[in-house]
């Protein structure tokens, strides 16, 4: 199975390119994925798309050699193969301290138990986008200085 992944960036000039946050954005369901990927590169974030868990470890580890990380993953929980909860421990266990949006349909006891020994924030299916919007903005508006 190929694995989809894309960039994208929204034409402005400010953000400069180069300065510009990046978001990683891994979700199965290619509609909502296309609808998280476009509000967040409208706010002018750099956002590249993944539709599963080895796709997104891949695409972390890629942007962590080429010295420009991401500066905040979303991801779905549910997704065939790994998860992304399962995806996100490994990759806290390897060191990684991204900030982490989980979306789920499936909000229960055992999911946002995970949620937050992995320190993710979890945003329940159905959302708004605005609401997406503006966590992502919060987050991303912190200096990682600070974090």
């Amino acid at each position: 199975m190929r694995t989809h992944i894309t960039e994208r960036q929204q034409h402005r000039t400010d953000p400069p390119l180069a300065d510009a946050r990046r978001v990683l954005v891994v979700e199965d369901d290619p509609a909502l994925r296309d609808l998280m990927a476009n509000v967040l590169a409208a706010e002018g974030y750099f956002v590249t798309e993944t539709a599963d868990s080895p796709a997104m470890l891949r695409a972390v580890k890629a942007a962590e050699s080429s010295e420009s990380p991401f500066d905040l993953i979303v991801t779905d929980v549910r997704m065939p193969g790994q998860s992304g909860l399962e995806a996100l421990a490994h990759l806290r266990e390897v060191g990684c301290q991204t900030p982490t949006i989980v979306v789920t349909a499936f909000p229960d006891e055992k999911v946002q138990r995970q949620a937050l020994e992995l320190d993710t924030l979890l945003l329940p299916k159905p959302f708004a986008l605005e609401t997406l919007r503006s966590i992502a903005n919060r987050i991303l508006a912190t200096d990682p200085q600070d974090v």
